[in-house]
């Protein structure tokens, strides 16, 4: 007897939920039905707006923006792309990157484009929503406790996945950056997972425009010796470059052309 159209499409969901994105041919394979059986169930998934159709697969379907997060993507939108274009050249072919669940991260996805054999770690769906447009990348999407304010998993399972994970570049924002402070954030839940998220990786890239440097907030996630690189829309103070030598923190900024 043929599996069930339902415990099909709970296996298709369940799948997809876990790595982010499914193929045809594979979920063909492991439930021993036609890939134009499957291809009938991802028809149906995505009417139910539960998954969006891709080249030969599927990913979850996009959920729409919520309106805190849209208030923060119009928030400094030109140092935001600024930051994307110049922390993009970071990432090269081949490489395992974290984007931080942030709207400045969300400005790096696009020259990833061009980018070949990339697995990207997420734990946002709001990133997600850019990601599924560029299937050429293996994605991994951290799971936890779902936050519909800020479209993000978090908590618990959000640490433990990531602990799991290792030796990939991380991307990642926070609310303030100082000398003396490092890097800190507002809201203790964030701070936790970041935490794990720096330990964990081989290289961290702060990625935050020129109002997130100085004013410290609240919990510190770590102190400015754990990141490699600070890229910024705007020529830090003297103090920050004496500091980046020191630290040996690579520095990166628009230069004006001579």
């Amino acid at each position: 007897m043929g599996v069930s159209a339902e415990v099909r499409h709970k296996t298709i969901l369940e799948k997809v939920r876990s790595v982010g994105r499914i193929y045809v041919r594979d979920v063909a394979r492991e439930l021993d039905v036609t890939e134009v059986t499957i291809r009938r169930d991802l028809a149906v998934l995505q009417n139910d707006g539960l998954v969006t159709k891709t080249y030969g697969g599927a990913v979850l379907a996009a959920p729409e923006v919520s309106s805190s997060v849209r208030y923060r993507q119009t928030k400094k939108v030109s140092a935001k792309k600024t930051i994307g274009r110049l922390a993009g050249d970071l990432v090269k072919d081949g490489d395992i990157i974290y984007l931080e669940a942030g709207s400045t991260c969300y400005e790096i996805i696009p020259y990833l484009a061009n980018r070949k054999n990339l697995s990207v770690i997420v734990n946002s769906l709001y990133l997600m929503r850019r990601l599924h447009e560029q299937p050429g990348h293996r994605v991994i999407i951290i799971g936890g406790e779902y936050r519909p304010d800020r479209m993000d998993m978090v908590g618990p399972g959000a640490v433990a996945a990531i602990s799991q994970l290792g030796g990939f570049k991380a991307f990642t924002g926070a609310d303030d950056i100082t000398i003396d402070a490092g890097i800190s954030g507002a809201d203790r839940v964030t701070v936790g997972f970041a935490k794990m998220v720096l330990k964990r990786a081989s290289e961290v890239i702060f990625v935050g425009d020129n109002t997130k440097f100085d004013k410290p907030a609240l919990y510190k996630i770590a102190d400015i010796d754990r990141l490699d690189y600070i890229v910024t829309d705007m020529k830090p103070s003297d103090a920050w470059h004496r500091a980046a030598k020191k630290k040996d923190i690579k520095l990166i900024y628009p230069r004006k052309p001579r």
